[in-house]
């Protein structure tokens, strides 16, 4: 081959010189940039031609992206949110259930001292519990006034066990664990040190006073650290050798093998998995149960991940339900946008085929559609952005003791703005890319025929758009559907019987440990102060209790002489509250069998207990005679016999809807301590008796103040209420939303309809045809797609709402009320969207349509 043919085949084969210069040129990334800045220019210059378009848009995403960033932090902030420590997914838990039949409950230090020294899996165990105590910080922050603060009580190795180091100072040395008493040291948190000591950077080494015991702060701790529960927050931190000055129970804590109130952390050694840590904890495990088969029978330890023990807790039912309706409203959201964008290229359909037929390719169309795409979901993205901040602090007021060291912590941070960044990305591909090839598509065939418009009229993205609608109306009805449900549930949730009465009952916490008093004096000082406040004008009764239903909680290990499990395991883990004589009458929970608490039910007394009629029946007497309970003993992990003297009606102690659980009540009189809270039932409205009891207070002891005064019913309605409110708020907005949306979609599908079928209105109009007829004609278009999307909807509805049934109070998934009211409503507004443009099409002039292109 000559060196002429063979020139004249490489230009055959890659063009000519000049294409190579220009594909080039096209590769380079200055052109990429030039291109995008063209892009966007053209972008943003055609959406401000059409703001009506862009506002629609821009509001339905930032309505989807913003509900699923709010509902992301939600669902963190409960169950996904890594504790703040480095390495988090490296943490592992270990529970020491009382059984078999559990997978939860705290460990004694005893045996967190034997895993430390027996367990060869595990490079650090710490441990960690929960704890209040009365904090007095003048002589280290003059003007600060004396409050209960929550912390930890934890091993001294907890802050290098986790690897947090601490902002100021440092954390616990080996010794201040080991010696009782000896050390009397404390880590702050970040929190108690800018809120009471003003950033101090000298509050090293100062000194305050915790249930009036000297505590030198020796660091503390980083911002970020809040502690190892995502529902609890601690100010303090105190090594457990020091668990006598600050516990009710003191240094018993650290002595009785049976004291299980710990919570233990660590991390595995390098190469170890969960399930050779586990395989390890077993054998341990069951060398202690034969060491101390008194304190140690039938025990078993369980080793997860921190995540894995959160899967386990059952708390994900809530968030689950709420996730998948959010991302039902996104997806709805980006229908409703990706039929606007079809109509919008549609009616664009003669500027496309003309680029088409100028030489643009495909490719250069389909990259214009999709940048206004992304320009769209930016801008959604930032508006969805501004709603979730709103909502998340909307999340926060909602929260049961705002503020307080308990419950979750709602905020937007860079996790919620990565699932806005996400949001976004998955709204351009699922509303962008395939209106952007069915645009081009119906271009390049309307070019290769001539009339475009009547194809384009029934190409498949008319199709297209008729299915988003029929979708959005399906998913509606879906979402409708749930949240009647959830309302009705939430309604009936208020009016359901509690087994007591919350009505005029007020609740006066008080913890005489802020005044230094020990735990004798403070049982003798609520002892006291009762007997003052029942003959108040204006109380009717009043009470002592170390627990308050949908406040605090409380279980021991409890056995019962002649019940053994079916699994063999002879203690059983049951909620438990000690209560003063009148605590039944003035909670008006009847008695059912035998009597209550009375004044000879003191400490030098035989042990006496009040069981609920659950506890009896499902332990003790499996037939109706729940008197057959009476007299029998029941033990707890000491092996002290109490008797039981008394069956008091089931009520709640803690849930609203859930079964009963089963209850045992001790004497306060023969429990005493010092946590208790004042129960105190008025003829009326019983803040007015609110300063009677300060009075009362001040007389037994000037300088004490309450740490809570609550109503029982508020206490219900911000505690007990607090997730079916929340879930029903939400569930309600997304409900509007999609119906909205669907609405909306709706609407703009039948008026594009009418705008392109206007010249053939107009014709029907001038042949003869009526008005009524041509609203007919138009409506049945838009209820058609209503009715097809109704019964879809309500087709899944009925598949899917008994997934919901352990959320429900009181209401069957299959709530006929709640269908019936969801059709009706339903297809009152999408007649309303169809009729707007159908009456519209009435009054077009036929000689306009007949002009009409």
């Amino acid at each position: 081959m000559s060196a002429e043919q063979a020139r004249r085949s490489s230009r055959i084969e890659f063009g000519g010189v000049e294409q190579v210069k220009e594909r080039v040129r096209e590769a380079r990334l200055g052109h990429l940039l030039e291109s995008l800045s063209r892009d966007l220019r053209i972008t943003f210059r055609g959406l401000r031609k059409k703001p009506g378009f862009t506002i629609v848009v821009v509001l339905s995403l930032a309505l989807g992206i913003g509900a699923n960033a709010a509902i992301f932090s939600l669902v963190d902030a409960i169950v996904f949110r890594p504790i703040p420590v480095p390495h988090a997914g490296e943490v592992v838990a270990i529970d020491t259930a009382a059984s078999k039949l559990t997978r939860f409950g705290s460990s004694s230090y005893l045996d967190y001292v034997d895993f430390c020294a027996r367990a060869k899996s595990f490079e650090s165990l710490a441990i960690a519990q929960q704890m209040s105590a009365g904090m007095n910080a003048s002589t280290a922050a003059p003007g600060s006034k004396p409050e209960n603060v929550a912390g930890l009580l934890v091993s001294a190795n907890f802050f290098s066990a986790l690897e947090v180091q601490p902002l100021l100072g440092r954390g616990f040395l080996p010794e201040e664990g080991r010696v009782p008493e000896k050390y009397p040291v404390a880590v702050i948190s970040y929190s108690l040190w800018n809120r009471v000591f003003a950033k101090d950077p000298d509050v090293a080494g100062k000194i305050i006073k915790l249930n009036g015991h000297s505590f030198a702060i020796v660091g503390v701790a980083p911002e970020s650290f809040t502690g190892i529960d995502l529902f609890f927050r601690p100010d303090i931190f105190v090594p457990t050798a020091m668990s006598a000055p600050v516990m009710a129970d003191g240094s018993e804590t650290l002595k009785q093998r049976s004291y299980r109130g710990f919570d233990i952390r660590g991390r595995l050694n390098p190469g170890v998995s969960v399930a050779q840590a586990q395989a390890e904890m077993n054998v341990i495990m069951s060398e202690l149960e034969k060491e101390y088969p008194e304190s140690n029978k039938d025990n078993v330890a369980i080793v997860r991940t921190e995540m894995g023990r959160r899967m386990e807790g059952g708390n994900i039912a809530v968030p689950a339900i709420l996730t998948t309706l959010v991302i039902l409203v996104l997806l709805m959201a980006c229908a409703n946008v990706a039929s606007l964008l079809l109509a919008r290229a549609t009616s664009r359909l003669k500027e496309t085929s003309t680029q088409l037929a100028l030489g643009a390719t495909r490719a250069y169309l389909v990259r214009q559609f999709l940048a206004e795409s992304a320009v769209l979901a930016v801008l959604g993205g930032a508006a969805g952005t501004l709603l979730a901040d709103a909502a998340i602090k909307g999340f926060g007021v909602l929260v049961p003791f705002s503020g307080s060291a308990e419950g979750p912590d709602f905020r937007l941070d860079m996790r919620v703005l990565a699932c806005v960044a996400i949001a976004s990305a998955a709204s351009v591909l699922l509303f962008g890319l395939a209106p952007a090839f069915m645009a081009v598509k119906d271009a390049w065939g309307s070019l290769m025929t001539t009339r475009g418009s009547v194809s384009a009229s029934r190409s498949f993205s008319s199709i297209a758009r008729r299915v988003l609608i029929g979708g959005q109306i399906a998913l509606s009805v879906v979402l409708l559907i749930v949240s009647g449900l959830f309302l009705k549930s939430f309604t009936h949730s208020q009016n359901i019987d509690l087994g007591f009465n919350p009505n005029h009952v007020l609740l006066v916490t008080i913890n005489p440990l802020l005044r230094g008093y020990s735990n004798e004096q403070a049982s003798r000082y609520h002892e006291q102060l009762l007997q003052r406040v029942a003959i108040l004008p204006g109380v009717k009764s009043a009470t002592v209790a170390g627990r308050v239903p949908f406040l605090s909680y409380s279980s021991w290990d409890l056995s019962i002489d002649g019940y053994t499990a079916p699994d063999g395991e002879k203690f059983l883990d049951i909620a438990t509250n000690e209560v003063d004589p009148q605590y039944f009458a003035t909670m008006q929970i009847p008695m059912l069998y035998g009597r209550e608490f009375n004044s000879n039910d003191s400490a030098k007394s035989p042990g006496v207990a009040v069981v609920n009629e659950t506890l009896a029946r499902r332990y003790i007497t499996s037939d109706s005679d729940l008197s057959r309970a009476l007299g029998r003993i029941i033990r707890l992990r000491d092996g002290a016999p109490i008797q039981i003297v008394g069956i008091a009606k089931d009520s709640s102690y803690g849930s609203i809807g859930m079964p009963p659980s089963p209850v045992f009540y001790l004497s306060y009189l023969q429990q005493g301590g010092p946590n208790a809270t004042l129960h105190v039932r008025t003829e009326g409205d019983p803040a007015l008796v609110l300063p009677a009891i300060r009075a009362e207070m001040a007389t037994v002891d000037a300088e004490m103040t309450p740490v809570s005064v609550l109503k029982m019913t508020d206490l219900i309605s911000r505690q007990g209420l607090f997730l079916p409110r929340i879930v029903t708020m939400l569930g309600g907005a997304f409900g509007f939303i999609a119906m909205s949306l669907a609405a909306i979609g709706l609407y703009g599908l039948v008026s594009f309809m009418v705008a392109r079928r206007t010249q053939e209105i107009g014709i029907r109009m001038t042949l003869g045809a009526q008005r009524g007829e041509v609203l007919r004609m138009v409506l049945a278009n838009g209820l058609f797609l209503a009715v097809v999307g109704l019964v879809v909807g309500v087709g899944v509805a009925l598949l899917a709402t008994p997934l919901m049934r352990a959320t429900l109070v009181g209401v069957s998934p299959w709530d006929p009320a709640t269908f019936v009211a969801v059709c009706v409503v339903l297809l009152t507004a999408t007649a309303v969207a169809s009729w707007i443009p159908a009456s519209r099409a009435t009054h077009v002039d036929p000689m306009v349509a007949l002009r009409h292109e």
